[in-house]
């Protein structure tokens, strides 16, 4: 009995990373987008199979977390997705698929007792039909691209010409990590301004890899308006950067500086994946306008 249940446990396992696979193999030669297809129906069609085994028992729900936890391990180290990608799923995706498990386990509960390889070979091709059109729809009808823009804002006691000179290049970003990051949020290290000029280019690192951005208007202690031209990041292909904008408006004998982010990005559910993306680009901004606020603290005590 022992064997027989750690046998179906680590089938179980296997079950939930070679499904999971398929689902993002879909995604990966672009038989279905980053939309409802992928985020809802495929997780709900993966606990649906799942559910469908004749030997599901508790042990099975951990089996299916041990499978996630190796197939987005293997999604990570082959830099396919970045670790906050994973993270922020990871909510939806459990829901959905344990979801669908019970879904699964319903039904064949409910034909054990009754002559039914037709219904369940029929059961079993439904939701792969539905997979099909579900994904065929919202390639061809539904707008790919949402558009959206972050702004932050922050007071400091300095002029507005001061605070333009220390935000337009850093050499080192140094500040209190908020929580996100912990979660594997990208951590900005530094940015370098080649020339005050139109056209100029401006290149933000990070430890996997950089953003470069170009010039399109400046003026010192006013703004500084960029294009994100080169995204050089792990992951991130459903999202697109567009400008980077930064506002200095003067107030009480002190700076309101403005950083605004625009983007555009192919992730439905928006309801789910529009929290995200706000609380992400929030954080780093306010990393960015922490270390400004900390930088010019040092220099003007």
């Amino acid at each position: 009995m022992a064997q027989s249940n750690t046998t179906n446990f680590f089938v179980t396992a296997l079950l939930t990373i070679s499904l999971s696979s398929s689902g993002f193999a879909l995604l990966h030669f672009n038989l279905i987008g980053y939309g409802y297809t992928f985020f809802l129906l495929v997780p709900l069609c993966i606990g649906y199979f799942l559910g469908k085994k004749p030997t599901w028992k508790t042990s099975s729900i951990f089996a299916v977390l041990l499978g996630l936890v190796a197939f987005f391990y293997l999604v990570i180290t082959a830099q396919l997705e970045g670790l906050f990608c994973i993270v922020t799923l990871l909510p939806l995706i459990m829901v959905l698929i344990f979801l669908g498990a019970w879904l699964g386990w319903g039904i064949r509960e409910g034909l054990k007792n009754k002559d039914s390889k037709n219904n369940e070979l029929k059961l079993a091709m439904y939701p792969l039909l539905i997979l099909l059109f579900s994904g065929t729809i919202e390639h061809y009808f539904s707008e790919k691209y949402d558009y959206n823009k972050v702004d932050s804002q922050m007071f400091l006691p300095y002029s507005k010409e001061i605070v333009f000179d220390y935000i337009k290049s850093v050499d080192t970003l140094d500040s209190n990590r908020p929580l996100l990051f912990k979660l594997g949020l990208s951590v900005p290290q530094k940015c370098i301004l080649e020339n005050e000029t139109v056209g100029a280019k401006r290149t933000c690192y990070f430890k996997e890899g950089t953003i470069e951005e170009k010039v399109t208007e400046i003026k010192r202690g006013e703004i500084l308006r960029m294009d994100v031209i080169k995204y050089g990041l792990p992951g991130r292909k459903w999202l697109k950067f567009q400008e980077a904008i930064y506002l200095f408006e003067p107030k009480d004998k002190g700076t309101i500086i403005t950083r605004i982010t625009s983007y555009k990005t192919e992730l439905k559910p928006r309801f789910y994946w529009k929290f995200w993306e706000e609380k992400a680009i929030e954080a780093e901004h306010e990393y960015v306008l922490e270390d400004l606020r900390r930088r010019l603290g040092q220099k003007h005590l």
